[in-house]
């Protein structure tokens, strides 16, 4: 395989996102993830009045890097305009104006506070009510052609899913932002300190679900349900016996399977296996909920107490209001991706799979598996016509995909940053440091040096645990987890909760203290480290450790 090169995508700064995107995405993801999200982002951003126009995205040998765009900055812009220029552009650009107006309103009116209403009366239940129509359809039975119009459902489905994801962007984390900023400045605490006071704030971060509860009180009131969940037989038959029991046990168990079963295990990609093709960590998300370890919280009163009384007496009120603002739209920050393009992708990738089995059927496919890194339009020429990439190119792309790699973290010369907070009205001011303290909490990692057995990061979820470690590298690790262990890992999505009950700890070497790998371990209640960037290289898999969320450490034992 040839040297890659790595070269930017267009001019600006460039950055790599191994956040959400630790390996190489399909073809497919590469073509529909950068313009939904752009669609999604730019309308929220808007509204709420931020300067940043967009994030851009763009895939480079596989791996996603993105640059800020500003409003009204043309792309090969060098830096910042000069002050009495950018001053007079926002007084004068049609849009700057609109955007600076925009920003007293969202604190005039707490624009998230509707925001949230949005969500949770329109766009989440039309959302749920998508998925279960399109997941309902029987694949197999249907003919070609209502087969394709039904793939081409499913891929427009998910396109807008992501677009709706990212429209709730700046809702999720302007108000967490805005709270961080201000208590630390008040407080003289680290952004790792101050999210404890979030916890017990995003109870589908932990997997909760008014369904699994409903699948919980059917288990306690069904002896014969309770002795079928331990019975000695292969997982998938279990949950298939399950699914298919009379009464109210039944119902329950349809309804959680379905709510979950289709989302993507971890990561944004159809490359990533759903839950549903791993029924052993299903069952044992049920044994967990029915044993009562399903979503601990830790009693935040005293924490909020403590970091309360640092605090000035004169801002105890805003502290007050910005702390019930945070913890109020904390479960945005995950739900969107469960709730959306997550469950979406996972959808997406079984109909690709369908796909591919109809191909291997009529011999144009060796493995079904292999469709995964078609594109769209190499999918319907495929099934349509027979065209399409060979065998040997789209195997080609799934080993590059998971060849290692080590991508250069920027691209492109060094950014000037944004324009100094002195610049700029007091309310966009307050905004843009609310949303940049949002986002680089999402992607900010320790600087603490590593040692041969010691993992240096940031401790996001207090406590210690010792356990076995599970280095998990891709979609099949998983799979390797027994209860107890401790998963090291590059990163997590907010899907990984179906893990959970297995976990004592986790380590990651990517991810800030609003990344999902930090907001789960919150949730749950399990000691974790993030941002350490190496754990997966000294760690090696099998060995016991212990995790110091406390102190943001991991020492091979």
């Amino acid at each position: 395989m040839e040297p890659t090169t790595f070269t930017p995508p267009g001019p600006g700064s460039w950055q790599l996102d191994v956040v959400h995107f630790p390996r190489p995405v399909t073809r497919l993801f590469a073509e529909i993830f950068p313009r939904q999200f752009a669609a999604g982002f730019d309308e929220g951003a808007r509204a709420y009045g931020a300067l940043l126009d967009t994030l851009e995205f763009a895939p480079v040998n596989g791996f996603m890097y993105f640059v800020p765009r500003p409003v009204g900055a043309p792309k090969g812009a060098k830096g910042v305009p000069p002050r009495f220029l950018f001053k007079l552009l926002l007084r004068l650009h049609p849009e700057l104006r609109h955007r600076v107006t925009a920003a007293r309103e969202t604190f005039l009116t707490r624009r998230w506070r509707n925001d949230l209403r949005l969500w949770d009366e329109e766009r989440k239940p039309a959302a749920i009510r998508q998925h279960l129509a399109l997941q309902a359809v029987d694949l197999a039975t249907l003919p070609a052609d209502a087969f394709f119009t039904h793939l081409q459902r499913c891929h427009d489905h998910w396109g807008r899913m992501i677009a709706m994801h990212h429209r709730f962007d700046v809702a999720a984390l302007l108000p967490v932002g805005d709270f961080i900023a201000h208590a630390a400045a008040w407080s003289g605490l680290g952004p790792a300190r101050l999210c404890v006071l979030l916890s017990g704030a995003s109870d589908v971060s932990s997997g909760a679900s008014a369904e699994l509860d409903r699948l919980r009180a059917a288990l306690r009131a069904d002896a014969k349900g309770r002795a079928l969940i331990d019975a000695a037989q292969p997982p998938r038959e279990i949950v298939a016996r399950l699914r298919s029991v009379d009464g109210e046990l039944g119902a329950a168990a349809r309804g959680w399977m379905d709510l979950v079963s289709y989302r993507l295990q971890n990561g944004l990609d159809i490359s990533e296996l759903t839950n549903g093709e791993t029924p052993e960590l299903l069952l044992t998300t049920i044994r967990g909920a029915l044993n009562g370890t399903t979503g601990p919280h830790r009693n935040v009163d005293a924490d909020v107490a403590t970091v309360r009384e640092r605090v000035p007496p004169t801002h105890h009120n805003q502290f007050d209001e910005l702390l019930a603002n945070a913890r109020l739209m904390y479960r945005l920050r995950d739900e969107r991706g469960l709730y959306g393009d997550i469950w979406a992708a996972g959808i997406m990738r079984l109909g690709v799979l369908e796909a591919g089995r109809r191909l291997v059927a009529a011999g144009r496919l060796e493995r079904a598996e292999l469709l995964l890194d078609a594109g769209w339009d190499e999918i319907r020429a495929l099934l349509m016509d027979g065209n399409g990439p060979t065998n040997a190119a789209l195997a080609d792309r799934a080993q590059r995909r998971a060849a290692p790699a080590d991508p250069p973290p920027a691209l492109g010369p060094a950014s000037s940053g944004p324009p100094p907070a002195s610049w700029l009205l007091r309310d966009s001011a307050r905004l843009e440091q609310a949303i940049a303290m949002g986002i680089a909490e999402i992607w900010t990692e320790s600087s603490a040096p590593s040692e041969a057995r010691r993992v240096r990061g940031i401790g996001v979820s207090a406590g210690t645990a010792e356990g076995i470690a599970r280095v998990v590298h891709d979609v099949n690790g998983f799979a390797k987890l027994r209860q107890g262990d401790i998963l090291v890992t590059r990163s997590t999505t907010a899907a990984f909760n179906v893990v959970l009950p297995l976990l004592s700890g986790i380590v990651t070497d990517r991810g800030g203290t609003l990344s999902h790998s930090a907001i789960v371990a919150r949730e749950y209640g399990i000691p974790a480290v993030v941002g350490s960037r190496d754990a997966t290289r000294i760690i090696p898999d099998g060995v016991r450790i212990r995790v110091d969320g406390n102190v943001g450490e991991a020492l091979v034992l």
